[in-house]
């Protein structure tokens, strides 16, 4: 907190005292910018700044026995021909607006658990469990933590797991291994209606369509249903209300005796028993237990670097039947660094909370407070996400008892302005409009002045300025603090660090804050953008948008507000460090799939350059159906990096060339290289950006030629060499 703001307060309002945490919260190390403000019944929210991060912080406290409240984890797909919700990607905002009803008003919200990395289909399933309204959604990974709420109103943080079986005629028993994802080879999988309106499956695959369905698919239920079809495609409509079986390998011959009008019973067991389970949203690791810190990552199958390295984070703590869910924004030098777990699970300890678990966070990570986002995205904008926790006030509508000024607080410079919009709020907090020709501003003159419309015009300062603007309505006032700057003490321009390929495009955001990190509104043009050297070619428009130059190098992104500047790096192109040059000989690895497609990996010398040597991947596939896979077994560790980059000397069949990687949560994901191998006789340089949410450390396990077209059988041979990484990626 700046010192000019405590001189400011103490001397001048000395009603407003310094303010600091309630008995449970951060009472050591950490500055408060204001004291809990209530946002709904029970519910507060508070945001805190630590200068010694920096780390700015948002809290959001929950009395889990107010009655008027409602939890739920929701679903980021939205909700097709006005149904419930099915999974997808979305802002929490979007989430929340569309889990609103006429009963039910939007309160606060976090993002919630990690999901599915990768392109096209399977990008947005979340990796933990997920219980909506009582209805199971996905399985949870038995290794890792989860946040679950029982129908008795409380809140518990653990480990769970789902004995899930799948009962027919006879004898017929066989285990599912999962539930709305798609099925691996020797797997059986159970996909609703959530899942989409199709099952998205891969050619070849069994599909047992079921309807008739005894009850919701829930925790610790037995379902009973009829086989309706039973077909081997690629894809399948899921019927509403009713569910599909997707088996491959081994599972589809396991169910070969199943037929149509055939009863099956699906058998959801969870163990441990903990009580029936209302909500429920994976995560992890484990952070606090029994009012300790416990970083639990290792057991939890999270990486040493997940955890030592200061990322953007979400969490939820549980105290004393209060719900606290916490957000610390990062990677904005200067104005918050973000946490390392330790230090997170540290934020939760001083809150009081006796346990508490990681959420998904890096570009993730986001606040909502009724219908906006409160923190500041590492990314600039809030990053869409697949599911989120959120509450929502059920509390009835009544005459406003408080009036209420939005936004809470205004830093703005000087000559600018910003609409203030004032509004009552009832006993229960839920927002009622009052009319805007009744309300009455005063402000003192050395801030500026406020209309009959409430835009605030902020005055002509030398210095940082601070005081209060009053709004009144009948007996009803407020006040809100506002700060009027000649200049940002900083600018954050995001993202941070990018690597782009020649010629593409990205969006960047500028924040400026002033001396207290109070983010500043900016006027639409207040920013001037410029990009260095000019000489490379790049260019960025006033918005933001670069447009990279059509060559390798390096550039500076620079926003400047007044006399202020903040940067960002921007490698371009392909120049990268070299992982591996396959100067050694050694034994590489071949894998075909389906199993048989026949292929080879040898060690050889480069045909187009004497004493150069690389990997020859030999490949046939000819000889299958379906999508045909040729895979150079790599396994190698890469550097955290935002693209991967290998030269390949192509033979011109048109083969697909892919790469298949794993991050730092075991998430599986592929990236392309070239859509066709259409060039022979010549090395290239291919490179392929990472998902900007894979978590380090990320394993390169494969580069493969792949073809899926039916009439096109690709016989051939394509070398590799020189694999490396180009550029700084992000983490979470």
């Amino acid at each position: 907190m700046a010192s000019w703001r405590r001189v400011f307060l103490a001397g001048v309002f000395g009603v407003l005292l310094l303010i600091s945490l309630p008995a449970v919260g951060l009472s050591q190390g950490i500055a408060v910018d204001q004291r809990p403000v209530a946002i709904g019944p029970g519910v507060t929210h508070t945001r805190i700044y630590q200068p010694e991060g920096p780390w700015a912080i948002h809290v959001v406290e929950v009395d889990l026995s107010e009655e008027h409240l409602e939890l739920r984890t929701l679903l980021g797909g939205g909700r097709p021909d006005g149904g419930r919700p099915i999974m997808g990607r979305q802002g929490v905002v979007a989430m929340v607006a569309e889990g609103e009803g006429e009963e039910r008003r939007p309160v606060a919200a976090v993002n919630g658990d990690f999901f599915a990395l990768g392109d096209e289909d399977y990008a947005a399933i979340p990796l933990g469990l997920q219980v909506e309204e009582g209805e199971l959604i996905t399985f949870p990974d038995p290794r890792r933590s989860v946040l679950y709420l029982l129908a008795d109103g409380r809140a518990e943080i653990g480990r769970v797991q789902v004995i899930p079986w799948l009962r027919g005629p006879g004898e017929l028993l066989y285990r599912m291994a999962g539930m709305n994802r798609p099925p691996g080879y020797s797997d059986v999988v159970l996909l609703t209606p959530r899942f989409g309106e199709e099952t998205r499956a891969e050619e070849g695959t069994t599909q047992l369509v079921l309807v008739g369905l005894s009850g919701p698919v829930r925790p610790n239920a037995e379902v009973r249903a009829r086989i309706a079809s039973i077909v081997v495609t690629e894809s399948q409509r899921i019927p509403p209300g009713g569910a599909v079986l997707a088996a491959r390998g081994v599972a589809a011959y396991a169910l070969r005796g199943l037929k149509v009008g055939d009863e099956v019973r699906l058998c959801l067991k969870m163990e441990p028993e903990v009580g029936e389970i209302r909500e429920a949203l994976g995560g992890g690791p484990r952070l606090v237990r029994e009012g300790l810190a416990s970083v639990e990552h290792l057991q939890e199958r999270f990486s040493g670097t997940f955890s030592s390295r200061r990322h953007p984070r979400t969490g939820v703590g549980i105290r004393d039947g209060t719900l606290v869910m916490v957000t610390v924004d990062g990677r904005q030098p200067g104005y918050s660094e973000g946490m390392t777990l330790p230090e997170f699970a540290e934020v939760f300890v001083r809150l009081g909370c006796r346990d508490a678990m990681n959420l998904d966070g890096g570009g993730s990570t986001t606040m909502v407070v009724r219908d906006r986002v409160v923190n500041s995205p590492s990314s600039g904008v809030p990053r869409a996400v697949v599911n989120a926790l959120a509450v929502f006030s059920a509390a009835p509508v009544g005459a406003p008892t408080a009036l209420s000024v939005q936004p809470t607080e205004v830093s703005v410079l000087s000559g600018e302005q910003v609409a203030l919009v004032a509004g009552g709020l009832d006993e229960y907090c839920n927002p009622v409009p009052v009319p805007r020709e009744e309300v009455s501003w005063q402000c003192a003159w050395a801030l500026g002045s406020v209309d009959e419309e409430g835009a605030f015009t902020a005055a002509e300062v030398s210095a940082p300025t601070m005081g209060l603007i009053t709004a009144r309505y009948e007996e009803m006032t407020t006040a809100i603090i506002v700060r009027v700057t000649p200049g940002p003490a900083w600018v954050v321009v995001a993202p941070g660090e990018v690597t782009l390929a020649a010629g593409e495009t990205q969006q960047y955001y500028a924040q400026a804050y002033d001396e207290g990190n109070q983010p500043i509104s900016l006027p639409k043009g207040r920013v001037v953008w410029r990009c260095e050297p000019e000489e490379a070619g790049g260019w960025i428009d006033e918005g933001g948008l670069l447009r990279a130059p059509q060559q390798d190098c390096r550039l500076t992104v620079t926003a400047r507000v007044g006399e202020v500047e903040g940067g960002a790096r921007v490698r371009v192109g392909l120049a990268a460090g070299v992982l591996q040059d396959f100067e050694r000989e050694r034994e590489w690895g071949y894998r075909g799939a389906p199993p048989g497609v026949p292929g080879s990996v040898e060690w050889e010398e480069d045909p187009l350059r004497a004493g150069n040597h690389c990997l020859c991947l030999r490949y046939d596939l000819s000889q299958q159906t379906g999508t045909r896979t040729a895979h150079v077994e790599l396994n190698m560790g890469l550097p955290e990096t935002g693209a991967l980059v290998v030269r390949v000397l192509g033979d011109g069949q048109g083969g697909w060339l892919r790469a298949r990687l794993r991050d730092g949560l075991e998430r599986g994901f592929t990236v392309d290289l070239a859509q066709r191998v259409d060039w022979s006789g010549e090395w290239r340089v291919l490179m392929a950006r990472l998902p900007e949410e894979a978590i380090v450390p990320v394993t390169l396990e494969s580069v493969y030629v792949a073809e899926f077209r039916e009439n096109r059988k690709p016989v051939g041979r394509i070398f590799l060499d020189d694999v490396g990484a180009a550029g700084a990626g992000a983490g979470p």
